[in-house]
């Protein structure tokens, strides 16, 4: 089955003979999506690959030295020039390229505008969060606030089942006021001598 596959040696590089050969639509798919990506079988973990690109421009991991500590996916890398993107593990009996292919694209810098285009939107994203987060707590401070407030009124008098105190208007006394209380500030609404009676 490997043999009769076009991508093998080009996408798929069959370092270990025992794993399954992803079908040619997948590989194809990534060759489509960059024609420096490779795929291998991991040495490492089994039903997992290592989703790496072709050295092309910096030196890769060739500087690094190999003993009985090296990782064997790092000592594959190696020995076939590449640069490790990620782990790929496969589940089923599908090979569905769609769910790998939008994790590189939302991982790909120069799909974002290049670096200086990515950090500007990581900074806005920063900015973004850290005003929610001072927007939550000036709205969780205002809340406290208001229930402080209100249960003072209810300790001094004030506040009555909720409610503000107003004035008596079952005898429609004319001329009757009702007292004040200063609350400047408090976002609370209360009466603020209300005259009631008839108009002449």
């Amino acid at each position: 089955m490997g043999e009769q596959n076009p991508w093998v040696g080009r996408v798929y590089l069959a370092d270990n003979r025992r794993m399954p050969v992803p079908p040619s639509y997948f590989l194809a798919a990534l060759y489509d999506y960059d024609a420096m990506l490779t795929l291998l079988p991991s040495r490492d973990q089994p039903f997992t690959y290592v989703l790496a690109r072709r050295r092309q421009l910096t030196a890769g991991l060739t500087h690094l030295p190999c003993d009985e500590h090296t990782p064997p996916d790092t000592k594959m890398c190696l020995e076939n020039d590449v640069l490790p993107i990620c782990r790929v593990f496969h589940h089923g009996v599908s090979w569905d390229p769609t769910a790998l292919l939008a994790k590189l694209q939302a991982r790909d810098l120069w799909r974002h505008g290049g670096g200086d285009a990515a950090a500007d939107l990581l900074d806005a994203q920063d900015a973004a969060a850290d005003a929610k987060n001072k927007a939550d707590i000036r709205a969780d401070l205002y809340n406290r606030s208001g229930d402080g407030w209100r249960t003072y009124q209810a300790r001094t008098g004030q506040r009555v089942l909720g409610r503000d105190l107003v004035p008596d208007t079952a005898n429609g006394a004319a001329g009757s006021t009702a007292p004040s209380s200063s609350i400047a500030g408090s976002g609370v609404h209360n009466v603020v001598n209300m005259t009631i009676g008839e108009r002449g």
